[in-house]
């Protein structure tokens, strides 16, 4: 850990200064024994004995000197210890004073967060020094006081106080702030209410020294943290970047963060904090830069006082990014027109909202050419789309730049947008069809576009030699899209690819990136922008980290965003504007162009006439439509195919169609449908072994539906026999409802396919149809011939064909005729008629006389009716009549049919009910015949 000061932090205590030591005062043995030795010579040369007094003087004068000097010295000594004292006092309050100065200094450079609190003014504001330590509370640091800082000391300590103080920690300064450096790694260990705490604390003294844009706060969030969420330096991009992490460090890209604090692990850690309480509850904690340590009282907040704070710093942050309220378009950019004429051909500059209190411009050539949109519901996606759609009209002409707005939300978001000149068509999934055939519309003009510039002899459009505008395609929803047509990803892809130097360029919105941007569009879109991220992973896939998903959500914070372009090293924070209709009106006003025509023709119309004359090549079966190369023209299928398959729900114009195909064939050999099954029956088995000519067969899947099992059997071999035996002129033309069953085989041997209308879409994918495709509103004929897009052309009732002669009234002849029938209303009445006829009905028990059939008049019927059980009572009998004239079996005898007449072919179709018979008769082929 380091001290404010910078130097290293030890203990010394403080002493008293002390006076400086004097010379010992002694007697003076020389100047006492002179005097002495004098009066001996004396006294021996004149031999006076007064002489000798003398010598007593002397050393009396020496004692009482000696005597003198030591009281002297001792008033001396204690003037000394005085000034010693005074001195001391002086130097000690001296040195408190320059602590207390340095301690202010202190506070003042690394203010905590009380001390901050208490003056706003010095919250994110930029102080040398400041922004990179980080307080982590107070304590006693140790501090060196030099000679040179203690002043008014007398000159003989002077030495003592250089000595003392020279070039080692030797007072402590109280409630100091303990600060250490802003980098590497710091761990927070300790009983888990105080780490969290501590923790806390750290975050918010970060927060209230580093303005958002300077310092951001990453990883994930441990437990108790959530408040974080709020501070503004989540979600803003900084310079510099600290991670919180409860693991044993940052694991993220090596170089991303400048700092990280680790909570709970201490392993491998730069500076440890062990937190821990006394006796007398307050905490304490110990910081460990495994070179020195020292004891502090750290700072502490609970997570009511973080989260308080967090919501004060957010409302601070400035009206430039990431803040509440309006921001209008029109307050930033007024509608030009660009400088000159084809400014568009080499950039689109608009401005589209702010930051750091300046307006936030885009170049969609040279910060593109392509860019991704992403934001969550209500994060004000559609509204950035919209300003930069509008912010391009304000700045150029339609002769520079064109639109095409793609809205698959709802059809409302770019409803304003559309009194735009440059705007040349807005797609709706409100008309879902009409929009994804605009979309495939963009191949074709990606190939005009390439002619246009061959032509030119250039290779790109900012070359200025063609005459082409740009144009931008806009998708809001661009998932929506691909979900219901996934086929129009690739289309998308190749737009991106090939766009820049045909000077088409592309923005899709969306609400989540991943599963929906593939690798080949994100390469090529290098212009991202984030309005708020719905999880990590759409953040790291847009702007290469987590900052997107921390953006502020709330109708409060829509417009918010982040941008990322290819120069970018990191997202910059803006805050898009609003566009009004009014701004919208006056580019709309100011603009002399004519509206451009959109890049796609027209939708198919409803009803199309056939065109006349004969095509001996083709059968035409409508207009059909295909976008992709712009143009709609007549498509059919060759004479020579097998076939066509027509499927469609009941007045989806599957009839119609079949009419205009055989309206062109000329004779119908036989027409098929539903509405006479004997009939049908009957035509089937005739095609089947001579066939001549075309044959249609509508409602096939009715026809078989509605035959008895045994019959629907044969019928549909009967069918795909006349299928394998078409073409050459031939062809076979089958209409159904329903592609199921076993009617599906025979659809398989026909080359050519036309899907119609569906109920359910179900069955439209059954019939071989794209889940996209199905449009259970399409109009009648309108359909898919073979994938493309078609309206079946109308043409006059065509011939149906050759009909099978309608059977005569069968009556019994003169003789013997046995009739098989139940007691049905229709039996009775046959029997009526007959009776009225002159015919003779019995019973098989009265029909033999003897072993014989009973005589009859000449010309007289008699008719020897019974119920198939009773038939096979009287089994001799019956075969005794059989051999006399003809048998007639009712159709309610079905079931009963082979073992009465000893026959295993299927005889012809005879409904129940309808007065018909089968009749066999010896020598000849059952045939149905009409009773009467």
């Amino acid at each position: 850990m380091r001290s404010p000061s910078g130097t290293a932090q030890r203990l010394s205590p403080v002493t008293k200064l002390r006076a400086p030591a004097r010379a010992a005062t002694g007697l003076p043995i020389l100047a006492t024994a002179v005097p002495v030795l004098g009066a001996v010579a004396l006294w021996a040369v004149t031999g006076s004995v007064l002489s000798l007094w003398f010598a007593a003087l002397a050393p009396m004068m020496a004692v009482a000197g000696f005597a003198d000097r030591v009281w002297a010295a001792r008033r001396a000594r204690r003037r000394d210890d005085a000034v010693a004292e005074a001195d001391s006092a002086s130097l000690s309050a001296a040195i408190e004073k320059e602590v207390v100065r340095r301690r202010d200094r202190a506070w003042r450079a690394w203010p905590d967060i009380r001390r901050l609190l208490e003056n706003p003014e010095e919250v994110w504001r930029e102080v040398e020094g400041r922004q990179g330590h980080l307080v982590l509370g107070s304590g006693d640091i140790p501090i060196t006081v030099a000679a040179e800082h203690v002043s008014d000391l007398r000159a003989e300590f002077a030495p003592e106080v250089a000595a003392r103080t020279a070039g080692t920690p030797n007072l402590t300064m109280p409630d100091a702030p303990a600060t250490v450096p802003l980098r590497g790694s710091l761990a927070v260990v300790g009983p888990e209410p105080l780490v969290a705490g501590a923790v806390r604390a750290m975050l918010v003294q970060l927060c209230l020294v580093h303005p958002p844009g300077d310092l951001e706060i990453t990883g994930d969030l441990p437990g108790g943290f959530s408040w974080v969420e709020e501070l503004p330096h989540r979600f803003t991009p900084g310079q510099h970047r600290i991670a919180l992490d409860v693991s044993s460090g940052w694991d993220g890209p090596v170089g991303e963060v400048d700092a990280s604090i680790l909570i709970g692990r201490g392993g491998g850690a730069g500076v440890r904090v062990v937190l821990g309480q006394r006796a007398t509850g307050s905490a304490h904690a110990t910081v460990d830069t495994g070179e020195d340590s020292l004891e502090i009282r750290p700072q502490m907040l609970s997570e009511f006082q973080a989260s308080l704070l967090a919501r004060s710093l957010r409302e601070k942050i400035p009206p430039t990014a990431m803040d509440s309220g309006e921001l209008a378009l029109d307050g930033l950019v007024e509608p030009h027109r660009a400088s000159e004429p084809g400014a568009g051909a080499r950039s689109l500059v608009s401005v589209i909202g702010t930051s750091n209190a300046s307006a936030f411009c885009l170049d969609l050539v040279s910060d593109g050419p392509h860019a991704l949109v992403v934001g969550t519901t209500g994060s004000g996606k559609s509204e950035l789309l919209r300003t930069w759609v509008a912010s391009l009209a304000a700045h150029y002409s339609p002769e520079d730049v064109v639109f095409v707005l793609a809205d698959f939300k709802g059809g409302t978001a770019f409803s304003s947008l559309r009194r735009l000149p440059h705007v040349t068509g807005v797609l709706t999934d409100l008309d879902e069809a009409a929009a994804t055939r605009g979309i495939e519309s963009l191949r074709a003009e990606v190939r005009r576009r390439e002619g246009v510039l061959a032509a030119a002899g250039v290779r790109d459009i900012a070359e200025g030699a063609a005459d082409l505008p740009r144009l931008v395609v806009v998708v809001d929803e661009f998932a929506a899209l691909l979900s219901s047509h996934s086929e129009l990803a690739n289309l998308f892809i190749d737009l991106t690819a090939r766009g820049r130097a045909l000077g088409i360029h592309v923005i899709l919105g969306t609400q989540r990136a991943t599963g929906v941007f593939r690798e080949a569009l994100l390469a090529n879109c290098l212009l991202r922008v984030v309005l708020r991220a719905a999880d990590v992973a759409d953040s790291r896939l847009m702007l290469g980290d987590d900052s997107g998903c921390r953006v502020p959500a709330g109708v409060r914070s829509a417009g918010s965003a982040l941008v990322r372009r290819a120069t970018d090293h990191r997202p910059v924070p803006i805050r898009v504007a609003l566009v009004g209709d009014e701004f919208v009106s006056r580019i709309a006003a100011r603009s002399e162009a004519a509206p451009v025509q959109a890049p796609w023709l027209e939708p198919l119309p409803v009803t199309v006439a056939l065109p006349g004359g004969r095509n001996d090549d083709t059968l035409l079966i409508g207009l059909a439509d295909e976008p992709h190369l712009q143009r709609q023209e007549p498509v059919g299928i060759a004479r020579s195919v097998r076939g066509l398959c027509v499927v469609g729900a009941a007045g989806s114009g599957v009839t119609t169609a079949l009419q205009t195909v055989a309206a062109q064939i000329g004779e119908v050999e036989a027409w098929v449908d539903s509405d006479d099954l004997e009939r049908a029956w009957d035509v089937l088995n005739r095609v089947a072994v001579t066939r001549r000519g075309a044959v249609v067969v509508d409602d096939a899947d009715a026809v078989l539906a509605a035959l008895p099992s045994e019959y629907a059997h044969v019928a549909a071999g009967l069918l795909e026999t006349i299928a394998r035996s078409s073409g050459e002129g031939h062809p076979f033309l089958l209409g159904l409802e329903r592609l199921a069953g076993p009617i599906a085989r025979v659809a398989d041997l026909l080359p050519h396919r036309l899907l119609l209308r569906h109920s359910q879409r179900s069955d439209y994918l059954s019939a071989g149809g794209v889940p996209g495709h199905c449009d259970p509103t399409a109009s009648a004929g309108r359909g898919r011939l073979d994938g493309t897009l078609v309206q079946v052309f109308q043409a006059e009732t065509a011939s149906r064909g050759v009909r099978v002669p309608n059977e005569s009234t069968w009556r019994p002849p003169a003789g013997l005729t046995c009739w098989v029938t139940r007691a049905t209303p229709g039996a009775e009445r046959i029997q009526e008629q007959w009776l009225a006829r002159d015919v003779v009905v019995t019973g098989p028990d009265h029909a033999l006389a003897g072993g014989s059939p009973q005589a009859l008049e000449p010309g007289r019927s008699l008719v020897v009716r019974a119920e198939p059980e009773q038939w096979q009572r009287f089994w001799t009998t019956l075969t005794t009549l059989r051999a006399q004239g003809p048998l007639l079996v009712d159709p309610s005898c079905a079931a009963e049919y082979r073992i009465l007449t000893g026959r295993r072919e299927l005889p012809p179709l005879c409904l129940p009910g309808a007065l018909r018979g089968w009749l066999l008769e010896p020598g000849r082929e059952v045939s149905r015949v009409r009773l009467g």
